[in-house]
């Protein structure tokens, strides 16, 4: 599968999409050719045979009354992706009231994550105009809206709207040398970020989904290469209540814009409506033993993890650590700390169906 094969489906998806019948649709996609539902074979076909049956499904309805335009932009390099769609937001007709835009990505972690990015930077008197939908075209696709095409792509065959969803501000001490980010699923510290790292390392030599076996690396060699020292958080509820004040070596730390998160191809790091997890040193040996349940969701009576809710974070800490924002990573070092995690509860906007 081509990215101008999607192209070509989607043209024919929205030609008979009831998605906001009264208004101009604009609809810009920026695919990443090297991300894997493109470049691999089994992810490839796999999207191709879905992307055949939501055309069907789309032909069975009346075609669209309204005008709509569909426009493709491929990526080249890391960075891309937001330069496309900063020139979009910027270059965009639509007003809001009688038209609608909506960014559809199909790549990976990156391609997304620079997209919403653009997005969630937009005057707040702008956001409503535009929308986005993340295809699952990489190898993880945690972020995205469904693990396959009847999902994300169902949205656009009957009725749906723009809803806000939150994102996550990540701001380095302003002394240090670290930009701040943000995070649409999870954002983290520690062994998982180091997890990521070697992934996207290990990928630029052999794309696929390596995942599964850089967490076992991860565990036996994790703190031989990082200093695991004590860690102080605090975090804040919405109305500004402490939930968490507490200093221990922390082998990772992970906020989600939400509950009901995971990543790493579907480990479920943040299982339920709780939103923020803390994983304390422990030994080799506990490790080996928690590694399958954390990653299954199973939290509950394990003594070196605390589960909480939170609006913000701060950490400190005296070392260096990784650090990783929906699978993108770099190293933090003394001198970015503390750190802030802030949740921003309407940061863009997400096409979905309506009535939920």
């Amino acid at each position: 599968m081509k990215p101008e094969d999607l192209y070509e489906g989607l043209q024919k998806i929205i030609a008979h999409s009831p998605v906001f019948p009264d208004k101009m649709l604009m609809v810009d996609i920026i695919a990443n050719p090297k991300a894997g539902g493109f470049s691999r074979v089994h992810h490839s076909s796999r999207r191709m045979k879905e992307l055949k049956e939501m055309v069907r499904r789309a032909q069975a309805l009346p075609p669209r009354s309204s005008p709509f335009t569909i426009k493709l932009h491929l990526t080249e390099r890391c960075g891309h992706a937001a330069a496309m769609a900063q020139r979009i937001l910027d270059r965009s007709p639509a007003n809001g009231k009688d038209s609608c835009h909506v960014i559809i990505t199909a790549g990976g972690d990156g391609t997304s994550l620079e997209t919403a990015e653009r997005l969630s930077l937009l005057p707040e008197q702008d956001k409503d105009r535009f929308g986005i939908v993340r295809l699952p075209f990489g190898t993880g696709n945690d972020g995205s809206e469904g693990r396959d095409l009847f999902v994300a792509l169902g949205r656009f065959l009957s009725e749906a709207v723009l809803e806000r969803r939150a994102a996550l501000h990540v701001i380095p001490d302003e002394e240090g040398g670290a930009l701040s980010r943000y995070s649409f699923n999870i954002a983290s510290i520690g062994l998982d970020a180091y997890v990521a790292d070697m992934t996207n390392r290990l990928k630029r030599r052999f794309p696929g989904d390596s995942y599964k076996f850089w967490v076992n690396v991860a565990t036996l060699f994790y703190d031989r290469l990082y200093r695991v020292v004590p860690m102080h958080i605090t975090a804040w509820d919405g109305q500004g209540n402490v939930v968490l004040d507490d200093t221990r070596p922390r082998l990772l730390v992970a906020m989600g814009a939400s509950g009901k998160r995971q990543y790493g191809a579907n480990k479920k790091i943040l299982p339920d409506e709780r939103n923020c997890v803390a994983i304390s040193q422990t030994s080799l040996l506990r490790k080996l033993v928690l590694k399958g349940p954390i990653e299954k969701g199973f939290h509950e009576g394990i003594d070196e993890l605390v589960h909480f809710t939170a609006e913000k974070m701060r950490v400190e800490y005296e070392e260096r650590i990784p650090i990783q924002c929906d699978g993108e990573t770099e190293e933090l070092a003394r001198c970015d700390f503390p750190l802030v995690i802030e949740r921003l509860p309407r940061a863009y906007n997400v096409l979905v169906p309506a009535g939920g």
